[in-house]
């Protein structure tokens, strides 16, 4: 048996064998047995192993975050090309695949993970709002590599890359232990910027990026010292405020739509911020805390005031979920293609839209899930929501599940978990407390998987986070 380093979607891992031909496909790592390198240089599979790794996690952040197939958003995966050059230290995206140089005395290859992410995240960059490479959006392109970077590896939470907000700690390019990039506080490095200037578009992109990276670390965490994941941080601001974080998952997606929907080739920080407090609003609400939030670490890293504001409203007193019943189809929703629905083929508990999981026959994994931001005055706050299943299933084997879970930065708790034993073709209302994230930006989660034959279904209609 022959095994490739190919996955199901189309990323794929050769080998250029040092050289540096910008149209050669290398040859694609082949093994015999399924167990890739060894972990050391020793082995030219094992940057391969590296690289094939941040492919897939960055395809799958993309995927289950963001709600996007992909770097072209077509399903399709890319090529990443290991062992360019000789002593080559870098790594690029060159608008149809990755390659990986091996580093200094080809010892180091430049495969981390948030290398990867960051690297890919300027095909997205590319496909999306196509940010020039000069002035203002010169560092707005660098910086949303550097942003999703992170978001990927905190997204995989692997113990042998701890999630952190700094920017290519693993590959030591400057031979001291020291990161390429601090996000918390960018001019650590000597060079990149804190604060936003009318002279910061004449600098290199890796330094004109600054003040958006530390945008976001300000908007995920907030600023002064602390410690996270055992990483000490320590955020100062321009303007001399103070600010509460609104949580990296809420960030990401604000900046993600930001990205997507209102920043164009030549946009500069006043758009940025203009379109992130649009992206807030749209996913959050007018008065939604979040929103104020983005206003606030915006403000904070002197980014010029655009022409947009948050509302007055104040923030809802009832369901903070957004699209709670589904009745606006996939809104406010992220996860997978058609699970929202109006498929006649099981019932909605009111109106025509529910979220329909399973139901397939056939190895299947699909997931929904939306952020919110608990109060930390909420009296009780709580998930609940309705909820049937029927499954073709017999027996007491819970072939087919779907976890309803609550991610709270990197830690995900399951509250609940549903299978094809016990099902109930009657809609009943669960209810969950909510209390251990007063405070604290989260996100709901349904998660489901399904085994190669007899259909399980999980439909949940009239979701509900409350405050009590």
């Amino acid at each position: 048996t022959s095994y490739s380093m190919r996955d199901t979607v189309g990323n794929y891992t050769t080998d250029l064998n040092g050289s540096t031909s910008s149209t050669a496909a290398g040859t694609t790592f082949t093994d015999a047995d399924d167990i890739w390198g060894n972990g050391l240089v020793t082995s030219r599979a094992s940057a391969g192993v590296d690289a094939h790794y941040g492919a897939e996690k960055t395809f799958d952040y993309y995927k289950n975050i963001q709600g996007r197939n992909g770097i072209w958003n077509n399903g399709v995966g890319a090529r990443s090309r290991v062992h360019y050059g000789t002593n080559y230290v870098n790594a690029f995206w060159d608008g149809t695949q990755m390659t990986y140089g091996d580093g200094t005395s080809n010892t180091h290859p430049l495969v981390e993970l948030d290398v990867a992410g960051h690297e890919m995240s300027h095909g997205v960059t590319e496909n999306t709002a196509a940010l020039i490479y000069t002035g203002d959006a010169g560092g707005l392109n660098e910086a949303t590599s550097d942003i999703f970077g992170t978001a990927v590896e905190f997204y995989a939470n692997n113990a042998a890359d701890t999630p952190d907000y700094l920017i290519g700690e693993e590959i030591n390019i400057n031979g001291d232990g020291t990161p390429l990039r601090y996000m918390d506080k960018p001019s650590k490095d000597g060079a990149s910027k804190d604060c936003w200037s009318s002279t910061l578009g004449s600098l290199d992109p890796h330094y004109s990026s600054g003040p958006l990276n530390h945008w976001f670390y300000l908007a995920s965490e907030g600023s002064g010292a602390k410690v996270i994941n055992g990483v000490s941080y320590n955020s100062p601001t321009c303007n001399a405020s103070t600010v509460t974080g609104i949580g990296r998952a809420a960030a990401e997606k604000i900046w993600y739509r930001t990205l997507s929907t209102y920043l164009t080739s030549n946009s500069n920080y006043a758009a940025a911020r203009t379109g992130a407090v649009k992206a807030a609003k749209d996913l959050y609400g007018v008065g939604s805390v979040q929103c104020a939030g983005i206003v606030a670490s915006f403000a904070a890293i002197s980014a010029p005031v655009g022409t947009e504001t948050c509302g007055t409203t104040p923030p809802p007193t009832g369901n903070l979920l957004l699209n709670p019943g589904f009745e606006s189809g996939v809104v406010n929703w992220t996860g997978s293609a058609g699970a929202i629905t109006t498929n006649t083929g099981r019932p909605a508990h009111t109106g025509s839209w529910k979220m329909w999981l399973g139901g397939n026959g056939v190895t299947t994994t699909e997931n929904e899930s939306q952020s919110v931001t608990i109060p930390s005055a909420a009296a009780a706050p709580a998930l609940s929501y309705w909820i049937r299943t029927d499954t073709s299933e017999s027996g007491t084997t819970a072939y087919d599940t779907m976890k309803v879970q609550v991610i709270s930065g990197a830690t995900t708790t399951t509250l609940v978990t549903y299978s094809n034993v016990g099902t109930n073709a009657t809609y009943a209302q669960k209810s969950f407390s909510l209390a251990a994230y007063k405070g604290l930006t989260i996100t709901v989660k349904f998660l489901m998987v399904e085994d190669s034959s007899l259909q399980t279904s999980f439909v949940v209609d009239d979701t509900a986070v409350t405050t009590g």
